[in-house]
């Protein structure tokens, strides 16, 4: 049941991808600005995820997980009515309060399993992202094209509201409670720190990158940060337990966090447009055809999603984290290369797109999986709200600074002649998504450095060389089903 809740979740987060390049000629909005229909709901989730983690640590993860689905139902409904860009950004920033439905989910499989079973379900509901990706894409596109985006939306509203009949009726409510306070300056302060460097971003292009504006915005961001660093040491009930990320066990999956959040989404709103913006500059498809060419991309984190999690049972989780961020930044950086040639291909972009999808889905079962075992159970619910929030900040920024760098690298594109003047409309060019796939890369690379100081949470005696003896995987599967 958790596992259907969270590829409905990710259905209604990606279902208005394909449509993004429609929504911007639609709202007569920049790239900028329309990266804000991601980056909205992933900043919402990043502000309410850490105060859902220490609710459900108080009050009860079901009757917490009841409250977010009727305010995430709410918000679908009228994102799906929204009659201007901005109502639709604010919906999808109340939109984020389902992002917490996975950390709650990990809470609970962490309270129902033991330390050998954990990865493979942490695998399984990873892997919700490639299912509701993989659903998303081809419906999400099909129907957009043929209705409306809006419509998209509506098809969720049905099973939503029967899903939250089934977790009242069904699912059991937790019997660990911890009551903390909750941070509020410390997540105004990390709120406003995303909010003007995202401003920044979106506004770069047309300011200029060194321009006063764009650098003061960057500079309050800087002195938001630095505020919410001190709030945070000097208070008892920080919003970031900020010693915690003297363990590298925890440090180092949060990192991960943010970087497997910022390359995909930095990734995937990249290629939307890369495959539907017009000739030269793109591959000029339309809406089905580009959710039906990324379909198969996001279930491949469904296949290697169970898949590492069984291979940590035979080596290890360091050995992954070190290995995964170094593929996912190949695939990433030979993406970014071959995008210079225009001779590429659809083909080739998915090959390099499976390379990198792979390895983001290393470091996402590996970093989920590190954590939870090197987390007291007081604290789990807690700590994954943060994990979710370091994720949700690279969601964040990936999206917007994808959209400025392709509106600040544009080249003109002949469109004929009106009244024997020629007429040039302006278009992301090639070296856009050069600079866009070469960042994720980057990110990538430092994961690799800074995982090398995690220390193995298995023991060699526990790790399984010949095959996985102790842990009955069917029966992982069938109790996460189950829940």
């Amino acid at each position: 049941m958790l596992t259907s809740l969270s590829v409905l979740t990710m259905y209604v987060e990606m279902v208005v991808l394909p449509s993004l390049y429609h929504i911007e000629t639609q709202f007569d909005v920049s790239s900028s600005e329309a990266a804000w229909v991601l980056s909205a709901e992933t900043l919402g989730g990043l502000l309410v995820s850490p105060v859902i983690g220490k609710t459900a640590d108080a009050y009860g993860k079901k009757r917490t997980l009841l409250s977010i689905l009727a305010i995430y139902t709410a918000s679908v409904i009228f994102t799906s009515i929204s009659p201007s860009f901005a109502f639709l950004v604010a919906f999808r920033a109340i939109q984020g309060v389902g992002l917490a439905v996975n950390p709650i989910a990990y809470t609970i499989l962490r309270e129902n399993l033991d330390k050998r079973e954990l990865p493979i379900a942490q695998g399984i509901i990873a892997s919700t992202f490639a299912v509701g990706a993989a659903v998303a894409l081809p419906i999400g596109s099909f129907i957009s094209q043929y209705y409306s985006w809006q419509f998209a939306y509506q098809t969720a509203i049905p099973i939503l509201l029967t899903m939250s009949w089934l977790i009242f009726r069904y699912i059991p409510e937790s019997k660990v409670r911890v009551k903390e306070p909750t941070d509020y300056l410390g997540i105004l302060l990390l709120g406003g720190a995303f909010l003007s460097a995202g401003i920044s971003l979106t506004e770069a292009s047309s300011w200029g990158w060194l321009s006063l504006n764009t650098l003061t915005g960057f500079l309050l961001s800087a002195l938001f940060l630095v505020a919410f660093v001190k709030r945070e040491k000097s208070t008892d009930t920080p919003f970031i337990e900020l010693s915690e990320l003297s363990n590298p066990n925890v440090a180092v999956p949060l990192v991960a966090s943010f970087v497997s959040g910022f390359g995909l989404f930095l990734m995937f709103q990249s290629i939307i447009y890369l495959f539907e913006l017009p000739k030269p500059e793109g591959f000029g498809m339309d809406i089905i055809s580009t959710g039906i060419t990324l379909a198969p991309v996001s279930l491949i984190m469904l296949v290697v999603g169970p898949l590492f999690g069984r291979l940590s049972l035979r080596v290890g989780i360091r050995p992954i984290l070190l290995l995964t961020p170094l593929v996912a930044a190949l695939g990433s950086l030979l993406l970014g290369i071959e995008s210079l040639s225009y001779s590429l291909t659809t083909y080739d972009v998915v090959v390099l797109m499976f390379l990198s999808m792979v390895g983001i889905g290393g470091m996402t079962i590996s970093r989920i999986t590190l954590l939870m075992v090197s987390t007291s159970e007081k604290r789990l619910a807690t700590i994954t709200g943060t994990n979710t929030s370091m994720r949700l900040m690279g969601n964040t920024l990936g999206p917007v600074l994808a959209s400025s760098l392709m509106d600040t690298f544009k080249v003109p594109i002949y469109e004929g002649m009106v009244r024997g003047v020629p007429l040039f409309v302006f278009l992301p060019g090639r070296e856009a998504f050069f600079l866009i796939f070469a960042t994720s890369a980057i990110s990538s690379l430092i994961t690799a450095a800074i995982s090398t100081r995690i220390k193995e949470v298995y023991k060699r005696s526990e790790l399984q060389r010949d095959g996985p003896r102790t842990v009955n995987e069917s029966s992982v599967y069938t109790r996460v089903r189950e829940s």
